[in-house]
This record gives structure tokens, C-alpha cells and sequence, in this order.
């Protein structure tokens, strides 16, 4: 009985919310009705949403339906906030850029760098070379949820300890 209230309450201040925000040319007089319908939507969504009759994604679109109109207009906002995220990255790569070693380039792997990459100690043979290597392949390969780069890093540890050309 309490899903089938909210789900008639959501629709009815879907429909109101939606009425006040595109039909109407100021909507400030309405301000207070508008809130009072949103946090009742928000609520009956809510309610439907956590009772499973109503997927969390469904809720947020249909929260989010009436206020499109008044989205619009936040996109002129958008290459303000390119700028913004640019600087942030350019900061965030001049930081990971001072102070810090940087791992040497892929094509000037070392040996004692290969040892560590493959976990070896010592002199490995190349039966125990090619074991290491097969052991973390198959955890790092990005066919298994690992990454490119740890699979190129290993392959390259792997043909420096051999010595391949």
C-alpha cells in the first residue's frame, strides 16, 4: 500500500513540478511550492527506489526531468569549467614532476630493473625467468582486468633477462 502512495505521489509532483518549472515564466513566485513538490518527488522516488519497484537510475532521471529547462542554461558554464579542469591537470602533472624520481622510459629497462619487476633474486635461470613471467601474466593481462602498461612492463623485464633482441 505504501508503494503504490509513493508511486502515485511521485507522478502527481512529477507533474506538478514539471507544470511550475517549464510552463511557467517566473517561477520565484512559486519558490517555496516548488521545493516543498521536489522534496516530496525526491521522497516517493527515494521510497521506490529502495523498495526495488523502481531502478535508482529511473529515480534520478525522473528527479532530475522537471529541472531540465533550468539546466540548459548552466551550459554556457561548460568551457569555464574545461579551463578549470586543464589547470588542474597541468598543476597536478607539475607536481607528480618535481621532487619525485622518474621511473626510466620503457626502452631503457635495466636488468636490476627487470629483477624487480619479475620478483627475482640472484641469477635466475630461464626456465625461472619465463616461470615469473608467467605467473604475474596471468594476474596483470588485460584480458584479466590488468592494465597494458604492467603487461608491457613484464614482457619487456622478461626480454631483457633473456637477452632478446
Amino acid at each position: 500500500m505504501l508503494i503504490a502512495i509513493a508511486g502515485l505521489l511521485a507522478v502527481f509532483s512529477f507533474i506538478i513540478l514539471t507544470r511550475l518549472l517549464w510552463l511557467n515564466v517566473r517561477p520565484m513566485s512559486n519558490r517555496t511550492i516548488i521545493t516543498l513538490v521536489a522534496a516530496l518527488l525526491i521522497i516517493c522516488l527515494a521510497v521506490l527506489a529502495a523498495s526495488g519497484r523502481l531502478s535508482w537510475i529511473a529515480a534520478l532521471g525522473a528527479a532530475l526531468v522537471p529541472f531540465l529547462r533550468r539546466g540548459f542554461a548552466l551550459l554556457r558554464y561548460l568551457p569555464w569549467i574545461q579551463h578549470l579542469f586543464a589547470g588542474y591537470q597541468r598543476s597536478k602533472g607539475r607536481q607528480q614532476h618535481s621532487g619525485r624520481a622518474q621511473p626510466p622510459p620503457a626502452d631503457a629497462m635495466t636488468r636490476a630493473r627487470a629483477m624487480e619487476i619479475l620478483d627475482l633474486q640472484g641469477n635466475p635461470s630461464r626456465n625461472e625467468v619465463i616461470a615469473a613471467h608467467r605467473r604475474l601474466i596471468q594476474k596483470l593481462h588485460p584480458d584479466r582486468g590488468g592494465s597494458t602498461y604492467l603487461a608491457q612492463q613484464l614482457n619487456e623485464a622478461k626480454r631483457v633477462l633473456l637477452n632478446k633482441r
